[in-house]
């Protein structure tokens, strides 16, 4: 059943459009947190990342050496996120997009396909 879950994209869509609606919600909807902000991008692209290297490592229409995946994974979260932060500094009301921002979403993206790199080598998923 695991496996099955981990060759999908599903989760994936459900933890991207998670991120795209808090990331998207005008900052008097957002409730303030005692954590750093930059803690929260990273954690939430680490997951992202992590969920998103089992399907791409698997599709069958091109194949990805585990490094190649890591690749395409930090490539595909870094745009996701630079669109995002793009949307949030010009149409979102009391938000803005910030290049730290995006710096912490590209060192979880880093750690996240890590991590699934790891996981693949070891055989856990």
């Amino acid at each position: 059943m695991l496996k099955k879950i981990s060759n999908s994209f599903v989760p994936t869509l459900i933890w991207a459009l998670i991120i795209v609606v808090g990331s998207l919600l005008s900052s008097s909807k957002v409730p303030s947190i005692a954590v750093s902000d930059k803690g929260i991008h990273f954690f939430f692209y680490a997951i992202f990342a992590f969920l998103l290297y089992f399907p791409v490592y698997r599709t069958k229409r091109i194949a990805f050496s585990f490094l190649g995946s890591a690749v395409i994974i930090v490539l595909i979260g870094f745009t996701f996120g630079a669109l995002i932060e793009l949307v949030q500094d010009r149409y979102i009301v009391g938000r803005f997009g910030e290049w730290l921002d995006l710096v912490a979403n590209s060192l979880g993206l880093l750690v996240g396909a890590l991590v699934g790199v790891i996981f693949k080598r070891k055989a856990v998923l």
